[in-house]
């Protein structure tokens, strides 16, 4: 009974997770919305879900020590889009584009659900004391990539006014004059 529950709700949480994935490229921008870190977070937790709902179809553990750091790792990623979208850009949204399914499944729901299956279901005392050293790394290899693609690719992010960096935080160009006028400082 508790691995028919456990399948249910992982499998729930993959289905979500392709669905506001799905919702966000068809609806939004294409394949360009694919600069943005919260499309790219939710694609991994999105493949991490299919690998674990795949395991637990196999037979095959989802619990041994490796395997849990990495989640960790997928968690600190995904919780991040929740956080920054939460306090930096929710603010800023519009009540057309905050209240949409693609943007709760996405912001919310998605992260949120992954890190209670983080919290709930998995093994405790499985991670290194430097782990969230190394999880921070796939934060900053976005943010590499995306001050490189504003100052030097120059992609257009479909949606983005400050394209082509895909958040306002991101562009440099805002704060050149900083304290003076920003956007955040008016």
């Amino acid at each position: 009974m508790k691995f028919k529950l456990l399948f249910s709700y992982r499998f729930l949480l993959f289905i979500l997770s392709v669905l506001g994935v799905y919702l966000q490229l068809t609806k939004h921008g294409g394949f360009g919305m694919m600069l943005y870190y919260t499309i790219l977070s939710n694609m991994l937790v999105m493949f991490f879900m299919g690998d674990m709902v795949w395991r637990m179809v196999r037979g095959r553990s989802t619990q041994t020590q490796g395997y849990l750091r990495m989640k960790g790792a997928v968690t600190m990623s995904i919780m991040i889009t929740c956080v920054i979208y939460h306090f930096m850009l929710a603010p800023l949204a519009t009540p057309e584009k905050f209240y949409r399914l693609e943007n709760f499944l996405c912001h919310y729901i998605v992260p949120l659900w992954f890190l209670a299956d983080t919290l709930l279901f998995d093994k405790r005392s499985q991670y290194r004391w430097f782990d969230p050293s190394v999880w921070t790394s796939v934060p900053l290899i976005y943010l590499a990539f995306a001050l490189f693609n504003g100052l030097v690719i120059k992609w257009p992010i479909p949606g983005a006014k400050d394209s082509p960096f895909s958040y306002f935080f991101l562009n440099p160009s805002i704060y050149r004059f900083f304290p003076y006028k920003t956007r955040l400082f008016p």
